[in-house]
């Protein structure tokens, strides 16, 4: 009697844990995993059971392939439940807000009700309503001017009937403030010649009732550069110009200048980039680039050798294509102002040319073609995506089918026109060859440029909205972007190249992901260091690496050679001759195509591209005659500045912002 007792309690027990766990347990499906017959997973809220083993692919979900998934009917409706930012800061008599997220699981259409606990005393809070199935509702926390100020963890509490799910946020209210000032300064980097001059606008701010006066100075010049604050100080709140002056023997580079205000025992300081560059004299590109190795692991297999000059107009059209990139990242309205390392992310399509495509050392400037050789026309057969290997390039990223529904590169209006396929056959162009439009040495580089942006958008957009669900790289993800609006030279770079390159699911953007979320310029200094990946044999891992050492060898900063720390400098000079530029910048803009989302779209004129490449020149005081390195960084600073407002000066001729999208055949 005792055992059939304890047999009764155990059975009841081991159910009742699988019936309360059952619905957490079971994790979302993802691509490029393996799955054994009887594997469970959830799909956009659905239970489903494998029924024959195998390796996930983009375009293999559930419901799109059951010879491999059968849904299960028997699961239970449940929900998931989860809290947006992590934590909130507060000063008395101030009020934040919080999204919580509830997702539907196995067709659950319930009401779910929703209630906080844990707040301070003197702090009330607020849903703005229940969720009936899934959807989301603001938690607003308003305190007052007794409340308690120190950190509190607030339960967030979901029901619909019997089911409960809890999750939890910080809250950290604050002490009284203090009177005190900020100090900014704009823009956050500026080029130079040698011999010339420039500005930026320092800019005080009073907090809390501050009424001193803000003493300025700034540090870190160069040898034979000179600054001067007009006016000296700022009473309260304001703005001062700094002026920096400079003459041909100022020593030329990068030099970081830190601008202060004093008020008091009061002192804040903020940083800005200088970059002197040559005069724009005569120069010749020499040197070599290798490429193809495992850092660590094993040797360069290929290189390129720059002298002679048969590499430069490739590597123009791959720069162009490169601070394209970093353009649209900046336009991207939910994340404004996003920062990066411009040297990376912009170098970062050159880069992945070198790294994915066969033998780049064959390529010859009197071709238009990136890949001339026979020997390298694997690279556009089907499912290869080109010289740059983008194999889901007719893959829409955020639904993960091959019809466009707005996050497919042929959803980019300025890259529809050329791409070499419709919206009508987009569909089944994953069964087609690679377009001979991916082989254009002018048009090719831009398709990696916005696949890249595109994964960019994808990773904040996926999840979200109508039957939500979690993926493995949120919040961190969105956390991280809105760190890096504030981050100066932040690893974005790293985190979309393993994007690219192994893909969402495959764990390194999570990884990448959490410690951007919580980033500062040590963090950006480690990830960064050759040191963390040095001897792993993860061509994953690696990838982003490889992507740096290429660009540090042309840029001629320290690379490393028997370990990690063992380093030398590279001494090559890549000569970019502006009428050069802007030949080549002409030739990129007439492959791509603008309309108003209505009206057929057209191709760029020579004379637009022109013009907006003579003015970006006029705007920067640069001679169209002027040689720049690119192996030097305060050219190469100016550079990316001129293609940058180049760029622009088309939206603006146009109408356009590049990262305009349409649904429709132009």
């Amino acid at each position: 009697m005792r055992r059939a007792y304890l047999t009764t309690f155990v059975v009841f027990f081991v159910c009742f844990i699988a019936i309360t766990v059952s619905a957490q347990s079971i994790p979302v499906w993802q691509p490029n995993t393996t799955y054994a017959i009887g594997a469970l997973v959830t799909f956009n809220g659905q239970e489903f059971r494998c029924i024959q083993a195998h390796t996930s692919e983009v375009g293999w979900e559930p419901p799109n392939v059951p010879a491999l998934w059968a849904p299960v009917s028997g699961a239970s409706p449940d929900f998931s439940i989860s809290g947006t930012p992590a934590s909130q800061s507060v000063a008395p008599g101030g009020v934040v807000s919080y999204m919580v997220s509830i997702g539907a699981l196995n067709g659950f259409s319930g009401k779910v009700s929703l209630s906080a606990s844990g707040l301070p005393s003197g702090a009330t809070a607020n849903f703005s309503s229940s969720v009936n199935g899934s959807g989301s509702s603001t938690l607003k926390v308003s305190t007052s001017s007794a409340t308690t100020t120190g950190s509190f963890s607030l339960k967030i509490t979901g029901t619909s009937g019997s089911l409960i799910h809890r999750t939890s946020v910080t809250l950290i209210v604050n002490g009284p403030a203090k009177p005190d000032f900020s100090v900014s300064a704009m823009p956050a980097s500026q080029a130079v010649a040698a011999g010339g001059s420039t500005s930026y606008t320092v800019s005080i701010g009073a907090l809390n009732g501050f009424n001193g006066t803000v003493s300025l100075g700034v540090n870190g010049l160069p040898s034979g550069a000179t600054a001067s604050f007009s006016p000296t100080s700022v009473a309260r709140s304001g703005s001062a110009i700094l002026s920096i002056s400079t003459t041909n023997a100022t020593t030329t580079g990068s030099f970081t200048l830190t601008v202060m205000g004093t008020s008091g025992s009061l002192a804040h300081r903020v940083t800005v980039t200088l970059s002197v560059g040559g005069t724009g004299g005569s120069g010749t590109t020499t040197g070599s680039v290798h490429f193809h190795l495992l850092l660590g692991v094993s040797n360069a297999q290929e290189s390129l050798t720059l002298d002679g000059g048969n590499f430069n107009d490739l590597i123009m059209s791959n720069m162009i294509a490169g601070v394209m990139y970093g353009h649209l990242v900046q336009e991207y309205a939910p994340f404004p102002g996003l920062q990066f390392n411009k040297d990376y992310l912009y170098g970062s399509i050159m880069a992945q040319l070198l790294q994915e495509n066969l033998a780049t050392e064959d390529y010859l400037s009197s071709s238009n073609l990136i890949d001339p050789s026979p020997d390298q026309q694997a690279v556009m057969g089907t499912g290869q995506g080109g010289p740059y290997q983008i194999n889901n390039y007719a893959v829409d990223m955020v639904s993960g089918g091959t019809a466009p529904a707005g996050h497919s590169l042929i959803n980019y209006i300025a890259i529809q026109k050329n791409i070499g396929y419709t919206m009508t056959t987009a569909a089944s162009q994953f069964q087609q060859p690679t377009p001979p439009s991916f082989n254009n040495k002018f048009y090719g580089p831009m398709l990696p440029a916005f696949f890249h942006y595109n994964d960019m958008v994808a990773l904040n957009v996926i999840g979200k909205g109508p039957g939500a669900f979690n993926t493995p790289w949120e919040p961190e993800y969105d956390q991280s972007l809105a760190n890096f609006v504030n981050l100066p030279n932040s690893f974005l770079d790293v985190i979309l190249n393993v994007a690219y390159n192994q893909g969402y699911y495959g764990g390194l953007v999570s990884q990448y992901s959490t410690k951007g979320a919580t980033a500062n310029a040590s963090t950006v200094a480690s990830v960064n260091s050759y040191s963390s990946i040095w001897g792993d044999s993860s061509t994953f891992v690696q990838y982003p690496y490889q992507v740096h050492y290429y660009l540090d060898q042309m840029y001629d900063n320290p690379i490393p050679t028997t370990n990690p720390t063992t380093t030398v400098t590279p001494t090559n000079h890549i000569i970019f001759n502006m009428t050069s530029l802007g030949n080549v910048f002409s030739q990129v803009f007439q492959m791509l195509d603008f309309s108003n989302g209505a009206k057929p779209a057209q191709f760029f004129t020579a004379v637009q591209a022109q013009s907006a490449f003579n003015s970006a020149l006029a705007q920067h005081g640069v001679a169209s005659t002027a040689n720049f390195d690119l192996s030097n960084a305060a050219d190469r600073a100016r550079l990316f500045a001129v293609i940058d407002s180049a760029i622009g000066n088309l939206e603006t001729t146009v109408g356009m912002k590049f990262n305009a999208t349409t649904n429709s055949q132009l």
